[in-house]
């Protein structure tokens, strides 16, 4: 892996079957690593390879990202894959701006599926940035632009606007500092074109998640629609911007079949799942937990 920075491996965990890899230099001792990471007090992300594939942890409780070594460029975590639900609605989007890179799943789906999407991905990370050569993300580019930065400081300063907005910028406390509070979102949405959409991942505790969710809901006006992740305890949230195409859902239905074909995703659970979140208000429900 040429240019790739340089790993050590852990003593293998024989009940989670993997072996941890660290950037750390050769000298470290391997035994005081590992025990940082068992008591939660190493604050750098970690690898975790087994037989099936590799994953990227920002703690052991805590998964970034994962990659199947059988396919390499596919979305293995489901959050990702509900995170492109928005291509129901705008299945041609000229410009993305990314928040957080992680393994760079979706990164590697959009150069994937949709080659002509010129993409910024802004990550505050070195570590990470670091490990992404690891992880078969495709180097820097005209239609790829990586950017180390936190979130809120891009999002503040940057002249660009978008089609789509995807945040998922998270570190070993769950959701990064800069994505906290109403004034996040409320500049996400100056970065929208008229039509866009913001993508969110919302993770952590109950809290965090209905605080963005509050945020969410007023700086799109109401305009969001939220869907849970089954099995990882997190939830999808999607903030339409004024002019973008809301649900007509008998026509995107029609649409899907095609959509299947040409992303490679279920479309129709997707569909499904939005469709009844719409119609049950699960956005009123979900501000309404405590």
């Amino acid at each position: 892996m040429t240019g790739a920075p340089s790993l050590i491996d852990l003593p293998r965990l024989s009940l989670r079957g993997e072996t941890l890899r660290v950037l750390e230099p050769p000298t470290a001792d391997r035994g005081a690593l590992l025990d940082a990471i068992l008591d939660g007090s190493y604050r750098k992300p970690f690898l975790g390879d087994d037989l099936e594939g590799r994953t990227l942890y920002s703690s052991l409780d805590c998964v970034q990202s994962r990659m199947r070594f059988d396919d390499p460029w596919a979305l293995d975590l489901l959050y990702t894959r509900k995170a492109m639900s928005f291509l129901l609605f705008l299945d041609a989007p000229r410009d993305v701006l990314m928040l957080g890179l992680g393994g760079g799943s979706m990164v590697k789906y959009f150069h994937r599926h949709l080659p002509a999407t010129r993409m910024d991905c802004v990550e505050i990370d070195p570590h990470v940035i670091a490990l992404s050569e690891y992880f078969s993300v495709p180097p820097p580019s005209e239609h790829f632009n990586l950017i180390q930065h936190d979130a809120w400081g891009h999002v503040a300063s940057t002249t660009e606007t978008y089609d789509v907005v995807i945040a998922d910028a998270y570190d070993w406390d769950g959701t990064g500092p800069s994505m906290q509070g109403a004034a996040f979102y409320a500049q996400v949405r100056l970065k929208l074109r008229e039509g866009g959409i913001l993508v969110a991942n919302l993770a952590g505790s109950l809290a965090e998640r209905v605080s963005h969710l509050e945020g969410m809901t007023r700086a799109f006006s109401g305009n969001v629609m939220l869907v849970p992740v089954e099995g990882e305890g997190n939830e999808i949230a999607l903030g339409f911007n004024e002019g973008a195409n809301r649900p007509h859902w008998k026509a995107i239905h029609k649409r899907v079949p095609a959509l299947e074909q040409r992303f490679d995703l279920d479309f129709q659970r997707f569909a499904g799942r939005l469709e009844r979140s719409e119609k049950l208000g699960y956005v009123r429900r979900a501000l309404a937990r405590t």
